[in-house]
């Protein structure tokens, strides 16, 4: 390969091309001219041709044939198995445009055979499931709310009457701050749903006024003034209800802001009222119209791999859970 390093700056060696200057005497003694000097000094030669300097070839990147198709990845044969039920999942909408996109005899005859055979799978999953509800009565929803109309009805009528004693028994033991603002107009709404509270129930009510100033329609004249209360109890709009019992394990819980009709009030009053343990579970699932049967959290998290693994284990954990809230 070339020397591409110029040494000089006179030219005598300029990208590895030499103008001879840098030749020894001993090659000049031994040159043509002085073995031929007949010629004379005004003889001429063809200067000898210079070997052309080939450049390096520059790497580069193969191009890609066009013509050329990338193999593509080997596909592992699906072990699903035919018919079953993650098969028709994957598989029942590919027979289906099959028969849209071209439908010959053979291809809808195929999708409609594979949609009678997967309409035949869920029949008998009906039927069985049906057979297994009516033997095993923690599976059956009649146990949690009657199916049938009359029974519904009555289960209904049993809860309200729940309500109505519950109700009565919060109206002896708590009573409900009333927050509400003279320019407020859904506050005169609310004051009259209070009052109902107050006949149907004997709830006793505290109205307080954040402005300082009556109601217009002169609902709760014997009103109190907003020293703090509200500011401490984080009401931001009005009206403001809160359901407050007094004593060492009572307390302020707020049953909502804005306008609510008496069955949200009352119904949100025994909810926060078993929260907070003033009413028993026997007492508070009187007034639910659906028997709160439930798997419960604890339950749920205990069940690991091993337990899933066998049915019979499984079902036995459930049921005992659910046999001991009946």
């Amino acid at each position: 390969m070339a020397n591409t390093q110029a040494s000089e700056p006179d030219g005598s060696n300029f990208f590895g091309v030499s103008d001879g200057r840098d030749q020894n005497i001993s090659s000049l003694t031994s040159a043509p001219f002085y073995e031929d000097k007949e010629r004379g000094w005004f003889w001429y030669e063809e200067p000898m041709p210079e070997e052309p300097v080939e450049p390096e070839p520059i790497a580069s990147s193969p191009k890609p044939d066009p013509d050329k198709k990338e193999a593509k990845p080997i596909e592992k044969p699906s072990s699903t198995k035919p018919l079953s039920a993650e098969w028709f999942r994957k598989n029942m909408e590919k027979y289906r445009d099959k028969a849209i996109d071209d439908p010959t005899d053979a291809n809808v005859s195929a999708y409609m055979y594979l949609q009678r055979v997967m309409l035949d799978k869920a029949e008998k999953f009906s039927e069985v499931s049906q057979r297994v509800v009516m033997a095993d009565h923690l599976l059956d929803e009649n146990l949690r709310r009657p199916v049938s109309t009359f029974g519904a009805r009555k289960k209904d009528e049993m809860a309200t009457r729940a309500t109505d004693q519950i109700a009565n028994k919060l109206a002896k033991e708590t009573g409900i701050w009333f927050f509400y603002e003279s320019t407020c107009e859904f506050c005169v709404k609310q004051a009259g749903v209070l009052k109902g509270l107050m006949n149907a129930y004997g709830f006793k009510v505290l109205p307080i006024a954040r402005d300082g100033v009556p109601l217009p329609d002169g609902s709760f004249p014997d009103f109190t003034i907003d020293r703090g209360q509200s500011k401490k109890l984080g009401v931001e709009t009005t009206p403001a209800l809160f359901l407050v019992k007094p004593g060492e394990n009572g307390g302020a819980m707020q049953i909502g802001q804005g306008l609510l009709a008496g069955d949200e009030i009352i119904e949100r009053s025994i909810i926060l009222a078993h929260q907070n343990g003033w009413l028993n579970d026997e007492e508070y699932d009187g007034t639910r119209k659906v028997n709160p049967i439930q798997v419960d959290t604890g339950t749920i998290q205990n069940i690991d791999e091993k337990i899933m693994d066998n049915p019979n284990d499984l079902i036995k954990t459930i049921r005992d859970n659910l046999k001991k809230q009946l």
